[in-house]
């Protein structure tokens, strides 16, 4: 009998695996798997469970222990000592954002941003990420194909369309266009599918309940300047207090929540005070932005890997009017993550942002590795499976995934799982290399990678 599988990766025994490139097969017939010989990483606590097994029953968890378990036909895997550990979770990502947005905006049709998303979200999930939050952009429509077995990919937590002000940072049309709200203008699929421009109370309103309409489960708003935006300057405070608690109250009432992109502490304290819990990047923040994330129990989203990205290759990337905001952001990440640390803020999400290109988005990995300048290995892991699952999880009864918990490692949990070499629980870098340090990667009970000798 054979286990369960999905695209590219299917083995006879789990002795010896054999990799097939292109769409695979999914075994109709499940049987329970069972891992034998892992140390686990629950997610949560820093010891890990050693010498255990964990049984999957179809796309659950269905048993832990670390006394050895008898299961009637039961495919069994022997982890030989390596680590158990929940899929990864990114809680910032753009996943149709897979070109420079000049280039998506004016160069591509909405096929080709389909095609080439679905291309990208599998190697997404093969770098070990089995759940993402979109902070962005027309994935609805991939989390529906991903979810119904149509494509391959990680979960999606989609928010739709970005609310933004007018000459915010949601806000890429080219200076001859007319605004999409006037009377007569014909909106391009950006202001479509991308990016609502929306002025006022009821402007905000109807953009929020329009996201929520189309699907998302949580909403995203622009408070602040931005870096791709050319229209923005960085030190811009963006949405009049109504209208952030426009689009709070908004989401509040379908029990979701907000996130805004901010920066600087002007924009961090007017979200909060409008009702904002998410604060994503905010890496231009001082002791007044800490100390109200700290007093709200709101949580930060910031991302690091921008520290490895040297100055003239962000002026050849962006040009010289982004690269230069892009720099301020990037001069501000290590005191960011001092602030936090100093602040005893708690509600860190792992995030990335990387977008734009297929290339950069192999460097998904490279946040663990940054991290380390402030956190620990186990910290870090936390904000990358358990920690993260909490904040995906306040979208309530939007939720599209109610069926057990995410970032862990327990009984009733969804079975995303990673099987990695070594102990990452010490070294979180371990997760830098996912081609040859992630032996096993299973999402929803079903096993899309096992290189398992």
């Amino acid at each position: 009998m054979t286990p369960k599988f999905k695209c590219l990766v299917a083995t006879t025994s789990f002795s010896a695996s054999l990799v097939f490139a292109g769409q695979g097969f999914a075994q109709e017939e499940s049987f329970p798997i069972l891992f034998t010989n892992v140390h686990v990483f629950n997610g949560v606590d820093e010891q890990r469970i050693e010498n255990a097994n964990v049984l999957v029953v179809d796309n659950l968890i269905a048993e832990v222990s670390s006394e050895p378990l008898a299961v009637a036909n039961a495919q069994i895997i022997d982890g030989g000592g390596r680590t158990l550990m929940p899929g990864l979770i990114d809680a910032h990502v753009h996943m149709t954002v897979t070109e420079p947005v000049a280039d998506l905006r004016d160069n591509f049709d909405w096929m080709y941003w389909g095609a080439v998303s679905t291309i990208e979200a599998e190697k997404m999930l093969l770098r070990g990420f089995t759940t993402v939050r979109d902070a962005g952009g027309p994935a609805i429509g991939l989390q529906k194909a991903i979810d119904r077995g149509k494509a391959v990919g990680p979960r999606i937590y989609a928010s739709g369309p970005v609310i933004s002000q007018t000459s915010g940072h949601g806000e890429h049309r080219v200076y001859t266009e007319p605004h999409p709200n006037f009377m007569g203008a014909q909106p391009s699929f950006f202001n479509q599918h991308l990016e609502f421009l929306a002025d006022g109370v009821p402007e905000t309103l109807r953009a929020t309940r329009e996201a929520l309409r189309l699907g998302a489960v949580q909403i995203k708003v622009m408070a602040g300047g931005g870096v791709s935006s050319q229209v923005d300057p960085l030190h811009t405070v963006q949405g009049l207090p109504e209208e952030l608690e426009a689009s709070v109250r908004a989401a509040a009432d379908w029990g979701t929540y907000v996130m805004v992109h901010a920066y600087t502490d002007e924009s961090i304290v007017r979200s909060i005070e409008a009702g904002v819990i998410s604060i994503e990047h905010g890496q231009l923040m001082t002791e007044v932005g800490a100390q109200a994330i700290k007093d709200a129990d709101a949580w930060i989203v910031p991302f690091y890997s921008l520290l490895g990205i040297d100055e003239q290759t962000i002026v050849t990337a962006l040009g010289p009017g982004s690269a230069e905001k892009f720099l301020s952001v990037q001069a501000g990440a290590r005191n960011q993550m001092q602030l936090i640390k100093d602040f005893g803020i708690e509600n860190v999400a792992f995030s990335t942002d990387i977008i734009g290109d297929p290339v950069a988005l192999t460097k998904q990995n490279d946040e663990f590795k940054y991290r380390l300048e402030a956190w620990t290995s186990h910290e870090i892991l936390q904000q990358a499976t358990s920690k993260s699952a909490a904040l995906l999880a306040l979208s309530g009864e939007l939720n599209p995934y109610k069926a057990g918990p995410l970032g862990v490692i327990e009984q009733g949990a969804y079975a995303d799982l990673l099987l990695v070499e070594g102990n990452p629980v010490e070294d979180a870098e371990i997760l830098v290399d996912y081609t040859n340090n992630i032996d096993l990667i299973m999402k929803d009970g079903v096993i899309y990678k096992n290189t398992l000798d």
